[in-house]
Parts: C-alpha cells; sequence; structure tokens
C-alpha cells in the first residue's frame, strides 16, 4: 500500500474523478442517463474482473498415502480442469453492489423507492470508493511495479471504483435525485440491513481448520464490508474487541453518512403542482 504505483493511480483516479464532473456538471445530462452509462460500464468491469481472477485449475481427489510409515494426505490430479476463482471475488462488497443498485434504477419506478436507492447509493459510493481508492488491499498482490501498468486488473479496479466516486457525487449534485438531509437515516438503515448477512457470510465462505471437531484456524479468511478484519490491519484478539471494532464502525459510518447528508438541509421537498380550483356560480 502506497507504494509508486498506488500513489500514481491515486492520482490518476481524482483527476479523472475531477474530469467526469467538470464535463457532467457543465452539460447537465440527466441523472438516469448517467446511471445507464455507468451501468453498462459496471458491467464491463465486472467482465474484466472475473477474467482476471478466475484461473484453470486441476480437479484433484483427496487421498491418504503411506509416506515411509507416516500417513499423509496427498492431493492426486484426475487430469481433468476446471475454472475458479475465489470466494472473495464474489460482488457482495458495497463497491460491488453498486450495480445493482443501477439496475435496481432502472427497473424501478415509484418514485419513493429510487430516491432511497439514491440516498444508499450517494454515501456508499463516496466513501467505499475513496476507501477502494486510497487503501487498496488488491495492492498486496502486485508484486512488480510494473503491473501498475500491465495488469487489467489494477486498471479495472481503479478506474470502476473512480467511476463509482464520480456517479455518488453527481447524484449528491443532481437534483433529479431530490436527495434531503432526512434521507440520511434511510440510509444508514439500509446499510445496517446489508451489513447483517456478511457476519454469517464471512464464516460460511472462509477455510476452517477443525482438530477432533474443534475449530482451531482458518487458512484462507474472507472479509465482506469489513466487518471481521479492519481496514488498518489492527490484531483483534478478543471478542469485545471484535464488538468494539463493530460499534466504532457504526458511530464512524453514522457520522459519516450525516456529514455528506448536510448540503442537503437547505433543500426543500418538491410537492406537485395543483390546478387552481374552478369558481362556480
Amino acid at each position: 500500500m502506497f507504494s509508486t504505483g498506488h500513489v500514481i493511480w491515486i492520482t490518476v483516479s481524482f483527476v479523472l474523478i475531477g474530469v467526469a464532473l467538470f464535463i457532467t456538471m457543465r452539460n447537465k445530462p440527466s441523472l438516469d442517463k448517467v446511471i445507464n452509462v455507468c451501468f453498462v460500464l459496471g458491467l464491463v468491469s465486472e467482465v474484466i474482473k472475473i477474467y482476471s481472477v478466475m484461473d484453470i485449475v486441476p480437479l484433484v481427489n483427496q487421498e491418504i498415502v503411506n509416506n515411509g510409515g507416516v500417513y499423509e494426505i496427498a492431493y492426486v490430479p484426475t487430469g481433468e480442469y476446471t475454472p475458479m476463482m475465489g470466494m472473495e471475488h464474489l460482488p457482495l462488497e458495497l463497491c460491488s453492489l453498486q450495480i445493482v443498485f443501477m439496475l435496481a434504477c432502472f427497473i424501478v419506478r415509484q418514485e419513493r423507492v429510487k430516491r432511497m436507492i439514491h440516498a444508499l447509493m450517494y454515501p456508499t459510493g463516496i466513501i467505499g470508493g475513496l476507501l477502494g481508492v486510497v487503501m487498496a488491499t488488491m495492492t498486496s498482490y502486485v508484486k512488480d511495479q510494473s503491473e501498475y501498468l500491465t495488469s487489467p486488473r489494477v486498471w479495472q479496479y481503479f478506474l470502476y471504483h473512480s467511476m463509482i466516486i464520480f456517479l455518488s457525487i453527481y447524484i449528491g449534485y443532481c437534483k433529479e435525485s431530490r436527495l434531503r438531509f432526512s434521507d440520511w437515516k434511510s440510509a444508514v438503515f439500509t446499510i445496517i440491513v446489508l451489513d447483517i448477512p456478511s457476519f454469517y457470510l464471512n464464516s460460511v465462505f472462509s477455510s476452517r481448520m477443525y482438530h477432533d471437531d474443534q475449530l482451531v484456524g482458518v487458512t484462507h479468511r474472507i472479509n465482506f464490508l469489513s466487518s471481521y478484519v479492519n481496514p488498518l490491519g489492527l490484531v483483534l484478539t478478543e471478542k469485545w474487541q471484535w464488538l468494539l471494532y463493530l460499534l466504532i464502525r457504526l458511530v464512524l459510518a453514522w457520522i459519516l453518512i450525516m456529514l455528506l447528508f448536510l448540503p442537503f438541509l437547505r433543500r426543500k421537498e418538491n410537492k406537485p403542482q395543483t390546478e387552481p380550483a374552478i369558481k362556480t356560480e
């Protein structure tokens, strides 16, 4: 993290976000049109991600072999191969879920529901996108600085998160979203609802090790929505520390979301215009 290549991509991301905002705020395209374009770009991005992280691996049978009187577990190839990717690449992070939110904006016709979706996309895209760009965990897999220029996965990652940040800011800027300060409540509530399943999924998808039917550790952990492991890398060894982390995480999210909705304090509700009553003699 924060290697030369990473810093360059952070700079490039912020420049692209600024340019995109300048162009759209000057031309003022409709919010639906911007979301639809971003949805198509998001699908292309997800296809590139899947292709980049997918590996063709051999099918193996687990067998117990006698190695000089010591019985060991061996993995014997069957001769067949299959495409496979890690569970952590499932589109269950808030940034990946933005594609689902965009699709919902296209399908949903009820203005109240669409406004709730906008209220969710606005803070999660800004907060999640910024964390994704600045604290990119995928940079730990980059072995050589040249990969920052040659790896499609790196390009996809930073360009996608830049797009998410741009879209979220434009949702807040565009009056078509009709966001109000009070919408922070629905945003926080929806985030909590989306967060709760991560407590189960992170355990189910992690690779657990057992001894005498007792859980002794994990060999590969999953951390959707950072609900198990904090982004700062602090080591939490006690259950109460983890619960305290979850509480701090919730309070910080609540404060950040409220701050992001502060610019809408002066926005007034758009009430439907009614025809004046016609007087009759």
